[in-house]
């Protein structure tokens, strides 16, 4: 594994880890925030891996599916369109209450297993290469 891959796994990990924390702590904003990192950041550590420097953008599925190549099951693709488009409201909330109305504790640890099973497939993926 290249040094620079390990570098966004590492991170990658650290993210998911906080993700959790912020979880176990009622603060689904920042779960959400968290989890999109994580799964970009290990997305930019197989890019680092398989075609070198990866591009600077944030879009999960686009990283996935266009950029790295990664197959993915349909659900796993939907997920990753839901991450993409909660992260920008994590990010920039119109309204913070409606956000975390939409996105509370309970659909936070739904979508926390759900990435954590991507993230796992994602990192399997580093791992073989």
């Amino acid at each position: 594994m290249k040094k620079s891959t390990d570098n966004w796994l590492t991170v990658a990990e650290k993210d998911l880890k906080c993700a959790k924390l912020c979880l176990d702590g009622g603060e689904s904003l920042n779960t959400i925030t968290l989890l999109h990192a994580a799964v970009e950041k290990i997305l930019k550590g197989i890019c680092s891996e398989l075609i070198g420097d990866p591009p600077k953008i944030h879009s999960l599925q686009k990283l996935a599916v266009e950029v790295c190549k990664v197959s993915l099951e349909e659900k796993q693709v939907k997920l990753l369109g839901l991450l993409d488009d909660a992260f920008i409201d994590s990010r920039y909330p119109d309204d913070v209450a409606m956000f975390e109305e939409e996105f509370d504790i309970e659909n936070c640890k739904k979508l926390y297993i759900e990435t954590r099973e991507v993230f796992k497939c994602l990192k399997n993926l580093i791992i073989k290469s």
